[in-house]
C-alpha cells in the first residue's frame, strides 16, 4: 500500500458534535481503570513543549533534586538554536535548561530528553514493557492539542482513548507502535499509555494514506491511524539520554485485562476493529477484507456508521492505490458512495468531504472536487484545524488555476 506519515498528526478532530475518527470504547468493567482515572494520572505527568517554531507535549519521566527530565520526540525541539519552554499542569512557565537529541540520523528513533528545574513537587511516570502492547491492546494518548484557535500556552489537555492496530518490526524513525484514535496538532510528544495509567509510547505521528488522482498527482487521505515510539525503544537509548535506569519508576507487571479478540467476530465492535487491523496492513487481500468485515459491522447498525463508511471508502480508495487508477474503468470499487453516506449521516464529517473531493478528482469532476474541498476547509477552520485548512485553501487555488 502506498502509505506514508503526516509528522504533524493533524488528521482527525472531533468537530462539535462530530466525531472525525472512531475510537472504539471498551466497557468500563473491563478495563483495569476507567478513562477519567487514566486522565487523573496523566494530568500531572504531562507538559507543554513550547516555542516559536511551534507547539508540542512531553512527559516528565524522572527527578532528581529539583532537576526533572521529560521525554519528547524530536521533531518538537529539533532546532538546536531556539529556546524551548516547558509548561506543567500547574501553569508554571520554564527555560529548558538543556535538551538531548536521540536523533542524529534519519534511522534514529524520533525522541529527545528535556530537562528544566523547578522547585514545585511533580510526579514522575510509571513505564510498562511496551512489547506487551500488541494488537487490540486499549491505549490512552494525553497531551496538549491546539485546536479551537489556542496555541501555546493557552492549549488545554486530552485524553484520546484508542485501540493498537498493528506492531510493525521496522518503520521509519522508531514508530512502531501504530493505533486508531483521534489525535491533534500539538499532541506530538505526549505519552501513551495503557490500561493502568502507565506509559508505553510517545505519540508522534498521525497518518495519511496515498491516493492517485486523474491527473497523476499523489495526495494524501485522511486516515486516522497514528503511531508512537515505543518506550522499550527509548529505554533502549538511556546511555545516550545520560539516564541510568534507577532514576526511572518501572513497573512491567502484566495489564489486568488482555486485548480485544477478533478470532471469532460476534458483534460490530469486533468486526469493526478486525476490519480497522486489516485495513493496516498495508495490502490489497487485507484491503478487501477490511471492507467486508466493515459491512459485517454496518449489519448490526452500531451508532458509529458514519466512521463505518468513512472507511469503507478509505479502504476502496487505497485499494485502487494499490493497483493502477489509469487501468480503473469503473472496474474498481468506488469510494464517493460510502463516503457520501457517511457525510449523509454526519454532516460536519469534514475529512468525509476531503476525501470524496480527492475521490472526485479521479473520475475528473473537477467542480464537485472543488465543492467538496470548500465544505472540507469551512469545517476545518470551524474545528481549528489549521493546517488541514490551509491545505483544502491551496487545493482550492490549484483546481482553479488549472
Amino acid at each position: 500500500m502506498n502509505i506514508n506519515f503526516s509528522r504533524y498528526d493533524t488528521l482527525t478532530t472531533l468537530l462539535a458534535g462530530t466525531t472525525a475518527a472512531l475510537t472504539i470504547v471498551i466497557s468500563q468493567s473491563a478495563i483495569a481503570k476507567t478513562p477519567q482515572e487514566v486522565a487523573s494520572i496523566a494530568g500531572p505527568l504531562t507538559v507543554q513543549i513550547n516555542s516559536s517554531l511551534g507547539d508540542g507535549s512531553g512527559v516528565i519521566i524522572a527527578k532528581k533534586g529539583k532537576t526533572y527530565t521529560v521525554l519528547t520526540v524530536n521533531h518538537v525541539v529539533e532546532k538546536a538554536d531556539v529556546k524551548y519552554t516547558v509548561r506543567t499542569s500547574k501553569g508554571k512557565n520554564y527555560q529548558a535548561t538543556a535538551v538531548t537529541r536521540l536523533q542524529t540520523a534519519e534511522t534514529d528513533p524520533d525522541l529527545a530528553v528535556v530537562k528544566f528545574e523547578s522547585p514545585e513537587e511533580y510526579p514522575v511516570a510509571t513505564i510498562a514493557d511496551s512489547d506487551q502492547a500488541v494488537i487490540g491492546t486499549q491505549i490512552f494518548v494525553y497531551g496538549y492539542p491546539a485546536t479551537g484557535g489556542l496555541f501555546g500556552a493557552e492549549r488545554e489537555p486530552e485524553l484520546s482513548p484508542g485501540l493498537v492496530t498493528s506492531r510493525p518490526g521496522n518503520r521509519p524513525e522508531g514508530y512502531t507502535l501504530r493505533y486508531q484514535a483521534v489525535t491533534w496538532s500539538g499532541m506530538s510528544g505526549g505519552p501513551v499509555f495503557d490500561s493502568e495509567g502507565r506509559v508505553i509510547g510517545l505519540h508522534g505521528q498521525g497518518e495519511f494514506g496515498f491516493a492517485q488522482t486523474s491527473s497523476g498527482e499523489v495526495a494524501p487521505i485522511k486516515t486516522g491511524f497514528n503511531a508512537a515510539v515505543p518506550i522499550n525503544t527509548f529505554i533502549a537509548k538511556l546511555v545516550a539520554a545520560g539516564i541510568n535506569k534507577s532514576e526511572l519508576k518501572v513497573d512491567h507487571t502484566p495489564a489486568t485485562i488482555g486485548p480485544v479478540s477478533t478470532a471469532n467476530p460476534q458483534d460490530a465492535q469486533a468486526y469493526y476493529f478486525r476490519g480497522l487491523s486489516l485495513l493496516d496492513q498495508g495490502d490489497a487481500s487485507g484491503v478487501l477484507e477490511a471492507i467486508a468485515d466493515f459491512n459485517r459491522a454496518l449489519a448490526f447498525k452500531p451508532q458509529y456508521t458514519p466512521e463505518l463508511y468513512f472507511n469503507i471508502g478509505n479502504a476502496r480508495t487505497l485499494y485502487v492505490a494499490l493497483l493502477d487508477p489509469a487501468l480503473d474503468n469503473g472496474r474498481y470499487p468506488n469510494p464517493i458512495e460510502p463516503y457520501t453516506k457517511a457525510i449523509e449521516a454526519n454532516p460536519g464529517f469534514a475529512d468525509a468531504y476531503y476525501n470524496r473531493a480527492l475521490a472526485y478528482l479521479v473520475k475528473k469532476d473537477k467542480p464537485k472536487a472543488i465543492a467538496d474541498f470548500q465544505k472540507a476547509a469551512e469545517l476545518y477552520k470551524q474545528g481549528g484545524r489549521t493546517s488541514a485548512y490551509q491545505d483544502a485553501l491551496n487545493r482550492i487555488k490549484q483546481l482553479q488555476e488549472n
